[in-house]
Order: C-alpha cells, then structure tokens, then sequence
C-alpha cells in the first residue's frame, strides 16, 4: 500500500514538473505595431490568471481591440495567437447582441401595435385605455401654483 502511495506521488510530482517545464518553456508575449510591450514568461503569467481570472480576460479583450498582437511563443518559435480567438469570440458576440437588440426591437414594435391598434377589439386591454385616469381632469389640480412674494420688511 506505501509501494502504491509513492508511486502515485511520483507521477503527481512529475506532473508538476513537466507542467512547470511547460509553463517555463513559454512566453506571454504582447505587441503593438511590431513594438513589444510585455514579454512575461509563461510562469509568472499563470498565478495572475489564477488569480484574477476577469481581470486577465478584460485586459486581453482590450489588447485584442486595441490591435495588439497577443501569443504564447515557446522556446523554439512556435506560437498560439490568443488575439485571433479574442477577436473571433469578440465579433461572434456582438453579432448575436446585434441580432438580439434587433429581435427585441420588433417585438417591441409589434406590442407597441397591438396596444395602439384603432379598434379597441384588438387592443389587449379593451376600451379601459381611451377613459382618462381618475384625478386627472385638468392641469390645474396637478399642479398647485405657490406664489412668492417678496419680502418688503428689510427695505424700511
């Protein structure tokens, strides 16, 4: 049972190490107009993710907008474009915003109809919406006019 305790902690430990390896292997790399502007190995980018996972997405969709170039690059060159899948996830949602708002818009225009349909009949509410409220029968009882008159004392 020891036997199978250590070996498990063995491969848990060797786990760790490649994954450092890996981490330590890559770059965070972000540029602007081919000027780099942060060059974080991947081993210290990782605890900042971890910790502030919102943060992190926030700043990497602004740098994405922004036209920054955002990668990860090893040590032998090879690179993933984290600003490409940024900019395609950012664009897929504002096109389904944009169809939502636009979806929302016609209901809304289509209700709006409905309500001010001509014939009562088709009006959802009936004949209850052309009678004027209780109370309201003219400007006058709405709003009292309070007159101010100036105070003549202090000119003696």
């Amino acid at each position: 049972m020891l036997t199978k305790l250590k070996q498990k902690k063995t491969k848990e430990e060797n786990k760790m190490k490649n994954m450092i390896d890996e981490l330590t292997a890559y770059r965070l790399k972000v540029a602007r107009d081919g000027k780099e502007i942060v060059n974080v190995p991947g081993i210290l980018a990782l605890p900042g993710v971890l910790m502030a996972p919102k943060m992190s997405i926030i700043g990497t969709v602004a740098a994405s907008l922004l036209g920054c170039d955002i990668h990860l690059e090893n040590e032998d060159g090879k690179k993933v474009d984290i600003g490409k899948t940024v900019k395609e996830v950012a664009e897929t949602v504002a096109d389904k915003a944009a169809t939502a708002a636009k979806t929302v818009g016609e209901e809304i225009g289509k209700a709006w109809d409905e309500l001010s349909a001509d014939d009562p009949e088709e009006c959802p509410f009936g004949e209850e919406n052309e009678e004027e409220p209780a109370g309201r029968n003219g400007a006058e009882e709405d709003n009292p006019v309070i007159q101010v008159k100036p105070d003549d004392s202090d000119k003696e």
